[in-house]
């Protein structure tokens, strides 16, 4: 009983203590740089990318598939799902 105390006093000390400690917790990988270095500019560079990468890609797609189903109309494809069929 008297280890599970210990073991619940430690777990709630331990974020207390590494909160208030931040630079040796390095929690965030920007936190511990200096505001305008070129490392923290290029963690910032990087999130926006990782960001905007999901939207390029599907931009990507719809267009390549937009431009193939104009192309099919031009064409006069009947094999295109959704074009009319004379």
């Amino acid at each position: 009983m008297r280890a599970k105390k210990v073991l619940a006093i430690a777990t709630g000390l331990t974020p207390a203590g590494i909160s208030f400690a931040p630079g040796l917790a390095n929690a965030c990988a920007v936190c511990g740089l200096d505001g305008n270095g070129v490392a923290s500019l290029a963690f910032k560079h990087s999130v926006l990318f990782m960001i905007s990468a999901p939207y390029v890609t599907f931009v990507i797609i719809g267009g390549v598939m937009y431009m193939a189903w104009r192309r099919a109309q031009r064409r006069g494809d009947s094999s295109v799902a959704g074009s009319p069929k004379y």
